[in-house]
This record gives C-alpha cells, sequence and structure tokens, in this order.
C-alpha cells in the first residue's frame, strides 16, 4: 500500500505554507531521506526529506498553498527497479502562416532544446524545466549561476526578460516602419490624384509626431513591471518589522571601535587556530563574546517585555543574523557564554550553511535574548538596525575603514568600525545602553583581556 506524503509539522503556530517545489518528477524512484520537496513557511524554509523510498506520485503541485499534514503525494514501496521520468510533452507545433508577426526569438526555440534534454537536462530541477518549457527556452543559450554550474530560476527569468526586451524594441522599430511608409503613401498619392505642384502642397505631410507615438503605443504594450507575489516568509519579515516599530519605543546609540588589536590578534594566531581547530578565526566570534560580558555588565540590555512583566534570562542565547535568497534569518547561538571561540566559530558556520541548504529547523531560530547584525560584509558604513521581537536590544557591525583618529596627543590612521545599538527605551535607559557599548568597545580594543577574563 502507498505510504502517503504528509506535510510535516514545523511549529505550533504555523497552520500552513507553500510548495515550492519538487525535487523528483512524478513517476520518479526516491530514496529514503531523500530531499523530496521544498517547503515555505511563515518562519522558515525548509526541505521535507522522503519517508520511505519507491516510486513517487505527485498529487499537489509546485506552488500551492498547503496546510500542515496535508496530503501532497504517495509513495509506492513495492515499486522496483528505476522507472524512467514520464516523456515530456513537448509545446504543439504551430503552422508557419499562424505564427504572429510578434513572436519572440525565444518562443521560436526548438522544444526540444527547451526541454533540456541530454546535457542540459541533467542541471536543471524539476521547476528550472518546467520554466524552460513555458517559455521555449533554449538551455544552451543560458550559462548557469548555479553549483557546477547548474541553471537557475534567476537565469532562465533573466533570459526570458532580456529576449522580450529584445523583441519590443523591435517591435517598436516594425511599428515606426510601418507608419513611415504610409506617410510616403499618402504623400504619394497626394502627388499623383492633385493638380500638380498645388495638389501636393494641398495634401500635408503627416506629423513627425506619429512616428513617435506609434513607437509610444507599442511600448505601452509591453510590460512595464513585474508582480510576484510576496512569499511566507517575505510577508512574516515585513510584519514582525512593523510590528517591532508599532510596539517598541525604538532609540539608537552609536560608537567606534578601533579593531587594531583584534585584526593583528587574529593574523599571529590565525596559523596556530586553523592547525586546531579546523576552522578559521573570524570577527564574530570576539563580537559575541564582547556582547556576553557587555550583557553580564548590563543585563537589563537581554530582557524583555512579557505583557505587563519583564522577562530577565540567566543565560545568554545570541542570535546571529544570516542572509539567504529568500530574507535575513536569525540562527541562535545556545548558552554563548559557555563557547569557546572555535564552538562559535564553528557553530556560525554551521548555521549559516544549513540556512543556505534550507534546513535550518525552527528550534534553530526560537529563543535568543539579543541578536548581532553585520552590515559590514555588504559594504555598509552605518545604519540603524531594527529590533527582532521580542528582544530588546541589537547590535549592528558596519564596514571596517581605516580613518585618521586621535591616540593620545597624536594623530594616526587606524582601521575604525561603527557600531550601533538598537534598543528599546521602554525598559533600557540611555546610560545603560551606552554603558553596554562602551562595554562591547572595551572588549573589541582589549581581546586579550577578554579572552583570559580580566
Amino acid at each position: 500500500m502507498p505510504v502517503d506524503i504528509k506535510v510535516p509539522s514545523v511549529g505550533e503556530s504555523i497552520t500552513e505554507g507553500v510548495l515550492l517545489e519538487w525535487f523528483k518528477s512524478d513517476g520518479e524512484m526516491v530514496q529514503r531521506d531523500e530531499p523530496l520537496f521544498e517547503l515555505e513557511t511563515d518562519k522558515i524554509t525548509m526541505q521535507v526529506p522522503a519517508v520511505s523510498a519507491g516510486k513517487l506520485k505527485i498529487t499537489v503541485k509546485a506552488g500551492s498553498d498547503v496546510e500542515i499534514g496535508q496530503v501532497v503525494g504517495s509513495i509506492d514501496e513495492q515499486a522496483s527497479g528505476s522507472v524512467s521520468a514520464p516523456e515530456k510533452q513537448s509545446a504543439p507545433a504551430t503552422p508557419a502562416a499562424a505564427t504572429p508577426a510578434a513572436a519572440t526569438p525565444a518562443a521560436a526555440a526548438p522544444a526540444a532544446t527547451s526541454a533540456g534534454d541530454g546535457d542540459g537536462g541533467e542541471r536543471l530541477s524539476p521547476a528550472v524545466r518546467r520554466l524552460v518549457a513555458e517559455h521555449h527556452v533554449d538551455t544552451a543559450q543560458i550559462e548557469g549561476s548555479g553549483k557546477d554550474g547548474r541553471l537557475t530560476k534567476g537565469d532562465v527569468l533573466a533570459h526570458v526578460t532580456s529576449s522580450n526586451s529584445a523583441s519590443g524594441d523591435e517591435r517598436v522599430s516594425q511599428a515606426q516602419a510601418q507608419v513611415q511608409s504610409r506617410a510616403r503613401k499618402k504623400i504619394e498619392v497626394a502627388q499623383v490624384g492633385g493638380s500638380g505642384a498645388h495638389a501636393a502642397q494641398s495634401k500635408p505631410s503627416p506629423p513627425p509626431l506619429e512616428v513617435g507615438g506609434a513607437a509610444m503605443r507599442a511600448r505601452e504594450e509591453q510590460a512595464r513591471e513585474t508582480r510576484t507575489k510576496m512569499s511566507s516568509m517575505r510577508r512574516r519579515i515585513a510584519q514582525r518589522l512593523v510590528q517591532a516599530q508599532q510596539n517598541a519605543a525604538i532609540l539608537t546609540t552609536f560608537n567606534e571601535v578601533d579593531m587594531s588589536e583584534v585584526m593583528a590578534l587574529r593574523k599571529a594566531q590565525q596559523d596556530a587556530f586553523v592547525a586546531k581547530h579546523g576552522i578559521k578565526l573570524g570577527f564574530m566570534s570576539f563580537f559575541v563574546k564582547a556582547v556576553v560580558e557587555a550583557l553580564e555588565a548590563v543585563p537589563a540590555v537581554a530582557a524583555r517585555i512579557d505583557g505587563d512583566e519583564i522577562v530577565q534570562p540567566h543565560v545568554y542565547d545570541i542570535g546571529v543574523a544570516v542572509g539567504t535568497e529568500r530574507g535575513l534569518v536569525v540562527p541562535v547561538l545556545r548558552d554563548a557564554a559557555s563557547m569557546s571561540y572555535a564552538d562559535i566559530e564553528r557553530r556560525i558556520g554551521e548555521l549559516a550553511q544549513r540556512a543556505r541548504d534550507k534546513s535550518l529547523t525552527l528550534e534553530d531560530l526560537s529563543g535568543g535574548c539579543f541578536t548581532i547584525s553585520n552590515g559590514g560584509v555588504y559594504g555598509s558604513l552605518l545604519s540603524t538596525p531594527i529590533l527582532n521581537p521580542p528582544q530588546s536590544g541589537i547590535l549592528g557591525m558596519h564596514g571596517i575603514k581605516k580613518r585618521p583618529v586621535a591616540v593620545g596627543d597624536e594623530l594616526a590612521v587606524r582601521p575604525m568600525m561603527y557600531l550601533a545599538l538598537s534598543y528599546d527605551h521602554r525598559i533600557i535607559d540611555g546610560a545603560e545602553a551606552v554603558t553596554f557599548l562602551k562595554r562591547v568597545v572595551e572588549c573589541i580594543e582589549n581581546p586579550v583581556r577578554m579572552m583570559i577574563g580580566v
């Protein structure tokens, strides 16, 4: 008897999601624990593995809204041997005489190449294969930007958009040529049918604006914008950001930190650190440790409001913001105070990779009493981060820039970073926020003292 494939439960508050993509085609053989489909909810995007091995039957198409527990397909465990994927249906042939004059070059591409057979098919996921078939795209004309040169949805959509744009320009040129041809014919008729020069003059030539007007009308026929349904995760991110702005009294205080000592320490110890731990020593571990020390000095920054109560944690779970193609996620380092620098770097690397692989769990993202966000990796010089509800504090790191600064009574060029602490002024006073941020600066500018705990 076939085994049902159900949408798994990913958290008590999550009741629905979107089945983004099937990784296998209907009728293909699948192995147990092999990634089967991608599920997007308002909190997390994850890959759902096959619960058993056998022949796949898909009953819910990719892109459909689904509910937790809903059956989206089944696996026939009795099926054995390799099962070839079902034959691809080629687009119906269009008679040459019926081909519209405005047909684009992309539409004229042969269906055999657009289906992605042969070498091309090996680098197409089911979702990309559907896009290729819908738009009749020749995959040989597209350079893949994915892993090992695989084509992505973005590659195909960019190619289609580029082709449509070129076709639109061609249609505009055709419209201009047609208008100019009609104008010449009107003049010729006037010259032949009239009375010599007087007749030619009595038939004025079309105004030049007609050509521009036709071109404009042709352009207006093309799509000026693209509308895409907001993903569940993006909607949730938007809701939480607005919620933070509306429900908290957010204030931001700034400071700058000299990164010279940390950079010198990293350079001196990097080889030994890698040799012992098998991972590089980055800046984030120093900032996580500095934040923990600052939270121990100013515990109010880790507190949160729950109704009319203030909740004060005694274990510091620190969230580290990670950017993904679907938006920002904040996996959490549990009890960061008990972690070594190597533990922090290793765990951050694991969580970041799982975020990119869409294999994070809700447990990885839940909790946390404070967040660190590094906009400097994108080139940001200064920003005001927004709180991550229900937390009351977030530290924004920024780019390291060499600037002239006063060192004692001397002027020196130092690698400097701006730091921004956004906090909920309802429970954190300005003095506490400034004290917290100054403590972070002191720790980063004296990393050896921080490492030996003095």
